[in-house]
């Protein structure tokens, strides 16, 4: 007993199935975690090493060199990117895809470990980590006040609102930006040590040492055990000053003698302002596998609680909510969804004109959909913009399925026979066609299995949710539809009213054009089938120079309502200069009408940073025409070079051009002259280079003979500078609660003039007769003048690099890339200088190359498909044939709407593949059934397209409506889907038509050859 039939018989059984399915997909729908993308696991390993003090090329040197060379040799690497800057070195490694991401950072931590006796001993423990793609930060948070100062906000936050935050679940990093934090500094006079004969190393160990809580082992006796340890009494940081840091002639020197304790803060370095007020800014990071918008939602709830707890005076700003973003672009979705149904539905109902035939068609799209939500939980997705893109696009597929059976049940109701008699042998008939239609489609997203690289965890859960979403509307369309159809399908009964009498006449005209469609295809399958065949390959032909008119992008633009402003100044520009400017570009952005927000970071590492959040949607202009005015007004300012980001979905900006080589001065001179051709590109702006000429530095040289005869070395030289300058944290100062940094450094105005090195006297290896080690003047056994020396270094598979990069506007960035393919050819870069191409644009020739051997695999499958249904390798040619005339919609519809060619519309185009071969199933399948009954071809062949122009139209036609919503592009976010629903559509239209007139000529031709 068939499906059809055990439903139909049983109707209780087919009902229970379903209603288990949606109840199974209704409790997981609740349960599924939402995300913006899809969780990917990208094996990116990052390395950090600080070095406080050390120049970027001693970090080059000394760090990033050894360690590149350890972790190269571990198995998968595909590229190092390496960053040196002052004090810090980050080290990247990429691994190929197929390597595990936890096994590859296990692997690079036991390489570190391994050369770490090789590293600088004053580097401070390597962080090895891996880079979790899905744990940015959810939300952003501004803190001010009225009239607290910078500190006291720092000590709030510190104590008030970062533990509510971090007692939240799901809250992951914590990452905090223009805190001040308190610090006691020793601050030593440069005179006071020449005259006692101490070196910075011996206060420093000695400090260490009054400081160091020592253990003394354990008391036992009858009444237990009692722990002892030993330290100093400190109750205040001017206790600190009582330490004895030596003895001279046999007498204790304390360290009030030669400096005094200030409680006082660290170093500033990064700056926070929210709408030109200082405060404090922190950014919310999810944990690994967390709901994001749930973990934002929370945040969010917790700083409600929050701003009524805290003074009136502070307020809390929630600046960047991206889970917010998330959830708006996902109800963007649901709205698509539900039109989409909601038009497809209607759709049915104009070409059956029965509320009940519609209705048991139309109970496959929530059914179907609902379910699929079970099988995405099952299979570890979630709700993100790759799934729920291929719920909308499902919806008109989810119908299909149950209208051919619907429509082929009315069939068999009209020549009188009884309900489920009709509904078996209406359901049976129709059965394989059904289901090859349907395993066209799945033989279409069964090949993104097989993508490479970074695109394929992308594109999985796409292609399987649409898969199973297909299968259960294939299932319910042989088990529930038919049920319905025995139980309350009913002979038509020609209604009433308005709306009957306009379904009727519609209904009428319907039945006309089909005579008249049958009587034209006879005639061109008597007289013109060589000639249609030759004129739809010419439209194929022709429509492909339509590539170079629509261009070529990796992903469409989308209207966030938020993007991010960077700029850079000169290198060796203090802090409180780059707040200075940093003021005064917000408060330019803040005036441009749109902009609702701006919250500026400044830092003493990296670029400027200013995220500038918009109005909604319908209350301003675009934002790609806000960001043209500010960049305009932007770039007039004198010395400021300001590129925007966020523009693209992919993060960075899509232009990136990677000079490599040994010689850094080549490099410099290679990356100006592709700078200005650069800018001499049309629609190439923010044009960026990575090369700075160099910031001024005061470089300590080590006189090697003399150092050599004295014992001192170049370490001690190092450690005694960067212990008076930038001082050397000693131990920590316990305060009731708190634990505070001890740093010891020289008194600040001994810091600020570079004469002041002539006070500072090293260690040599000799000793006095008191067995002391003799101290020499720095001057006796180095030089120091000054220099230039770059801000950072880079380094790409290890060499050098610089790396210009740019944004593109006004051309797509395909015909960009080309262009400037051309142009790079002619430059006449130095000698040693090599070029390569990375950012948006190797990602976009990666993906293309996957979308197409995508598309070949699917090709292959349907082929595979229909030769198993019609038992034949030359009948499936005729029937896809209709692949090639979806192209040709699929572009027109991209030029007539305006949209490029991008991974997102390519994925259009592998929906095609599935949806145009099932309307020539159709065709073909009847026709082979007539041609069985001993029909001729041609006559097959009318008949086939008489008795299914109804049921092609009307699915295409659902198909089509059920994509409306996604077209016009009306919700949050919509631009970045809708260039998937121009290429289906397009492909639709062209498509359906072609097929009812070309399919069957091309079938009548090869059926003739045999």
């Amino acid at each position: 007993m068939s499906l059809p039939e055990l439903s139909i018989k049983r109707p209780v059984l087919a009902t229970v199935m379903t209603a288990a399915l949606v109840l199974l997909g209704a409790v997981s729908l609740m349960n599924l975690g939402i995300a913006e993308y899809p969780n990917m696991t990208y094996p990116y390993v990052s390395v950090q090493i600080t070095y406080e003090g050390a120049k970027p090329e001693q970090i080059d040197s000394q760090i990033v060199r050894k360690v590149e060379e350890a972790v190269g040799e571990a198995r998968g690497v595909r590229h190092i990117t390496s960053t040196s800057t002052e004090g810090t070195a980050d080290i990247g490694i990429e691994f190929a895809m197929e390597i595990d991401a936890a096994a590859a950072t296990q692997e690079v931590r036991d390489k570190v470990s391994a050369i770490r006796d090789d590293l600088p001993k004053g580097i401070n423990e390597p962080v090895v980590a891996r880079y979790d793609m899905n744990a940015d930060p959810v939300a952003a948070i501004a803190i001010t006040s009225d009239n607290m100062s910078q500190r006291e906000l720092s000590i709030l936050v510190e104590d008030k609102v970062k533990p509510a935050l971090q007692q939240i679940a799901g809250v992951g990093k914590l990452s905090v930006f223009g805190q001040e934090k308190r610090e006691i500094q020793m601050l030593m006079r440069p005179e006071s040590l020449r005259a006692f004969a101490l070196s910075p190393a011996e206060v420093a160990d000695n400090v260490e040492k009054g400081l160091k809580e020592t253990p003394g082992g354990v008391l036992r006796n009858s009444m237990g055990r009692l722990s002892l340890s030993t330290k100093i009494q400190v109750d205040r940081p001017q206790d600190l000053e009582n330490l004895m840091i030596a003895q001279r002639g046999g007498q204790p020197v304390y360290f009030r003698q030669i400096g005094q304790t200030r409680d006082t803060i660290q170093d500033s370095t990064s700056v926070a302002r929210y709408d030109g007020i200082r405060g404090i800014g922190i950014e919310v990071g999810k944990q690994s596998g967390g709901n994001a918008v749930k973990v934002a939602a929370d945040v969010k709830a917790e700083l409600l609680k929050l701003q009524k707890e805290l003074p009136d005076t502070v307020q809390v700003h929630l600046v960047r909510d991206d889970a917010q973003r998330i959830t708006d672009s996902m109800h963007g979705v649901y709205e698509d969804l539900i039109l989409g149904g909601i038009f497809a539905v209607l759709v049915v109902f104009l070409f059956l004109g029965d509320i009940r035939s519609t209705l048991i068609s139309a109970v496959t799209i929530p059914t179907s959909l609902i379910a699929t939500f079970f099988a995405m939980s099952v299979a570890g997705f979630t709700i993100n913009t790759m799934s729920m893109l291929g719920l909308s696009l499902a919806i008109g597929l989810l119908i299909d399925d149950a209208i051919v059976v619907v429509e082929n049940i009315i069939r068999h109701r009209e020549k009188g026979e009884n309900p489920q008699e009709a509904a078996a042998l209406g359901t049976k008939e129709i059965v394989l066609a059904v289901m090859a239609t349907s395993f066209s489609v799945l033989a279409v997203f069964l090949p993104m299995g097989f993508m490479t690289g970074f695109i394929a965890s992308f594109f999985k859960e796409f292609g399987l949710t649409i898969s199973f979403a297909v299968l259960i509307s294939l299932f319910i369309s042989f088990t529930l539809t038919p049920m319905l159809a025995s139980k309350f399908l009913r002979p038509e009964v020609q209604g009433t009213g308005f709306i009957a009498a306009r379904q009727q006449a519609f209904s009428r005209w319907f039945d006309g054009l089909a005579l008249r469609y049958g009587e034209l295809l006879s005639t061109i399958l008597a007289k013109h089938r060589k000639q249609t065949a030759l004129i739809a390959l010419l439209l194929f032909l022709a429509s492909l120079s339509l590539l170079n008119l629509i261009g070529m992008d990796m992903l469409p633009y989308s209207d966030k309502g938020q993007f991010t402003v960077k700029y850079e100044l000169q290198d060796g520009v203090s802090l409180s200069q780059k707040e200075a400017s940093t003021q005064r570009i917000a408060e330019i952005i803040r005036q441009h009408e749109g902009v609702e927000h701006v919250y500026a970071t400044s830092s003493t590492t990296e670029a400027e940073s200013m995220f500038v959040k918009l109005v909604p949607k319908d209350e301003r202009e675009s934002q790609t025409e806000i960001i043209e005015k500010i960049r305009q007004e932007l770039n007039a300012l004198p010395g400021v070079k300001i590129y925007v980001e966020g523009l693209s979905d992919m993060g960075e900006r899509p232009i990136a051009v990677s000079l490599t080589g040994t010689d850094m001065a080549k490099l410099g001179e290679a990356s100006d002259i592709v700078v200005k051709a650069l800018e001499e590109m049309p629609g190439a702006i923010d044009v960026t280079s990575s090369y700075r000429p160099g910031s001024p530095r005061l470089s300590v040289i080590t006189k090697e003979a003399r150092a050599h005869d004295l014992g001192v070395t170049n370490e001690v030289i190092g450690n005694t500078v960067s212990t008076l300058i930038e001082g050397k944290k000693t131990g920590k100062f316990s305060d009731t609660d708190e634990q505070v940094d001890v740093r010891l450094r020289l008194t600040e105005s001994a810091r600020e003039k570079p004469s002041q090195l002539s006070f500072i006297q090293v260690p040599t290896g000799k000793t006095d007769s008191a067995g002391l080690s003799r101290l020499v003047p720095l001057s006796s056994v180095a030089d120091w003048k000054y220099e230039t020396s770059p801000a950072s270094l880079r380094r790409y598979d290890r060499q050098m690099e610089v790396r210009v990069s740019a944004n593109v506007s006004g051309i797509s960035l395909g015909e960009f890339e080309e262009q400037w393919a051309e142009k790079l050819e002619t430059l006449e870069l130095p000698a040693g200088v090599s070029t390569g191409s990375a950012g948006e644009a190797t990602e976009m020739d990666e993906t293309m190359g996957s979308i197409i051997q995508t598309l070949v695999l699917a090709v292959a499958f349907i082929f595979m498909i229909l030769s198993a249904q019609f038992e034949s390798f030359l009948e499936p040619l005729a029937i896809m044939a209709a692949l090639p005339l979806a192209f040709i919609g699929a572009l027109l519809g991209l030029l007539l709407f305006g949209s490029g060619f991008s991974m997102i519309s390519g994925i259009g185009l592998l929906l095609l593949m599935g949806l145009v071969t099932k309307n020539a199933i159709l065709l073909v399948d009847y026709a082979k059934v007539r041609m069985a009954e001993g029909h001729s071809v041609n006559e097959a062949l009318v008949m086939a397209g008489k008795a299914r122009f109804r049921p092609i139209l009307m699915t295409t036609i659902a198909m089509m409506m059920g994509m409306v919503p996604l077209a016009l592009a009306l919700g949050p976010g919509a631009e970045a889907r809708a260039p998937m629903a121009h290429a289906i559509l397009g492909g639709l239209v062209t498509s359906t038509i072609l097929t009812l007139v070309v399919i069957p000529c091309l079938y009548s031709l090869l059926h003739r050859r045999n």
